[in-house]
């Protein structure tokens, strides 16, 4: 009787220390590896890509800054997606289409596209976010990365993993504008093991003013279908003049 009495009181006690909704235990390195297999099978996301922080400028004559990005990306290599950019103190939205190697651009709100051919400029390539061996995931699963805690982000309980590492392959996807090493905060979601956001800061930029890019990724493995914008019957070389239209994430 006195050894099933321990065993209760023993049964009672764990269960009150225990903390429902906490996720297990993990070292960085297995989180990031599980979310670099996860991430590599994801079909589809919605995402936010925003910039903070000190100017920094898309074209030569350094009239226009990037503030933000929105849109989807479908696996392995297709993006669509609204870009906002603040050019001589006016906010303008170009609309993005980029399947493979190719990408359309419009202003928001006109149905009047045109391709960006590579000679003008390019736009993020949307596999960073999937690439098995350069993407986001696998470069993170590289990283040094240490857990330094659990929280609960938009309802979903994440791991909050954080470290530094050089910008590498992400200078190339992001068409150089993240560059030097930088300070990464991850959020990544427990049990699917999907990255949720993602912080990165650039230690090289201005400490009173520092440059931020903030990921954050939802509405997973909906059923999206990217297609071009002009018809193949109509497509043909892009403007000759380039100057007439805005040149977004150009470098």
């Amino acid at each position: 009787m006195a050894r099933w009495a321990w065993r209760w009181a023993l049964g009672v006690l764990l269960l009150g220390c225990w903390a429902p909704g906490r996720l297990p235990a993990l070292s960085a390195s297995e989180i990031m590896a599980r979310s670099a297999e996860a991430m590599a099978r994801m079909r589809s996301a919605h995402f936010v890509l925003e910039r903070t922080g000190a100017p920094d400028y898309l074209d030569a004559a350094r009239t226009m800054m990037l503030q933000r990005v929105e849109g989807d990306v479908v696996n392995p290599d297709a993006m669509q997606g609204v870009v906002r950019v603040f050019s001589l103190g006016v906010v303008t939205e170009l609309r993005i289409v980029r399947l493979g190697d190719r990408t359309w651009i419009a202003l928001a709100g006109v149905e009047r596209w045109e391709e960006l051919t590579p000679e003008r400029g390019v736009v993020m390539d949307p596999r960073w976010f999937f690439d098995a061996e350069r993407g986001v995931p696998a470069l993170m699963a590289r990283a040094p990365l240490r857990v330094i805690g659990q929280e609960k982000l938009e309802g979903v309980m994440t791991y909050h993993l954080q470290g530094e590492l050089e910008s590498g392959p992400l200078e190339e996807w992001s068409v150089g504008m993240i560059a030097g090493r930088l300070r990464v905060d991850m959020w990544v979601e427990g049990g699917t093991f999907r990255i949720r956001r993602a912080r990165l800061v650039e230690l090289g930029s201005d400490p009173r003013d520092p440059t931020v890019w903030e990921l954050t990724l939802s509405d997973f493995d909906r059923p999206i279908e990217i297609r071009p914008p002009i018809p193949p019957s109509a497509m043909g070389p892009a403007s000759e003049s380039p100057k007439s239209k805005p040149r977004a994430l150009l470098r």
